[in-house]
């Protein structure tokens, strides 16, 4: 008779995740997707060089060097 010990590791490699892992994971890559989404639309409404001003060379000199 064999002794009872601990489980010995599969032949066949690594276990798939348990399904709570596969949710919490799927939960968490749909966080981030969600996530970059929203700085994604974040930039393009408020940083997007769109919503930059125009600045000139002749307009930085005139406030600048107003004496000239």
């Amino acid at each position: 008779m064999t002794e009872p010990g601990p489980p010995r590791a599969s032949v066949h490699g690594p276990q798939a995740p348990s399904r709570p892992t596969r949710t919490l994971l799927r939960s968490i890559a749909a966080t981030i997707a969600a996530k970059l989404a929203l700085l994604v639309v974040l930039y393009l409404l408020f940083f997007s060089p769109s919503h930059r001003p125009h600045i000139d060379d002749a307009a930085v000199d005139q406030r600048l060097l107003p004496t000239r």
